[in-house]
Formats: C-alpha cells, sequence, structure tokens
C-alpha cells in the first residue's frame, strides 16, 4: 500500500537519500521514507532538519499478535507508513520537526 505514495523511494541508500533531501531545498520538514538496508522489514524516515539530514529507524514492534511500526521504541505505534506519515505531518513527536514536504520519486 506504501509503495504508491510518493513519499516512498524503495530500496535507496543512505547517501541517495541525503542527496535527494539536498535537491529538494534542503529546508525544514523535507523528508522521504526508504527500505532500511540493515534492519529487516524496517524502513527509515530520512528528515531535513536546520540544513542537517536526519534518519530515523521505523522498526516493527509486536504487540497482541499485531505488528506495528514505530520510530519511539513503542510509544507511538502505527499499522503501517501511511497512517505514521500522517501522524508526523500533524505531531512532531519524537522528530526535530514534523513533516511538511515530501521528495518525489525520481521515474525509473
Amino acid at each position: 500500500i506504501h509503495r504508491s505514495q510518493p513519499w516512498f523511494h524503495g530500496r535507496i541508500s543512505r547517501e541517495e537519500a541525503h542527496r535527494l533531501i539536498i535537491q529538494h531545498g534542503h529546508i525544514d520538514g523535507v523528508f522521504l521514507i526508504r527500505e532500511s538496508q540493515r534492519t529487516p522489514k524496517g524502513f527509515v524516515l530520512t528528515l531535513s532538519h536546520h540544513h542537517k539530514t536526519k534518519h530515523f529507524l521505523v522498526v516493527p514492534c509486536e504487540e497482541d499478535g499485531q505488528t506495528y511500526l514505530t520510530v519511539d521504541t513503542g510509544q507511538t505505534k502505527f499499522t503501517d507508513l501511511i497512517q505514521l506519515v500522517d501522524f508526523y505531518q500533524i505531531n512532531r513527536g519524537v522528530l526535530p520537526c514534523s513533516l511538511k514536504h515530501y521528495c518525489t520519486r525520481v521515474p525509473l
């Protein structure tokens, strides 16, 4: 379901994510989500804040047989990435700023 979202970039490297953030102006709140290269079934939220690129690991966690995604060790849980993005566009939570502008995917 998240694969069709314009902010989802699939399996790109940390360096490529950083490059895309810079191309999109490197202003506060510019973000994208990519698959984690190290954490199985995990994702990375890459976000620009104060002209720095920050990477937040989005990990799956299980509770009562249900799998959730979290960036804050389970304090705030989401059933999918769309819900996570919607939440952090409104709330800052543990992030340095809210999500404002997504990096569009480059067509293959």
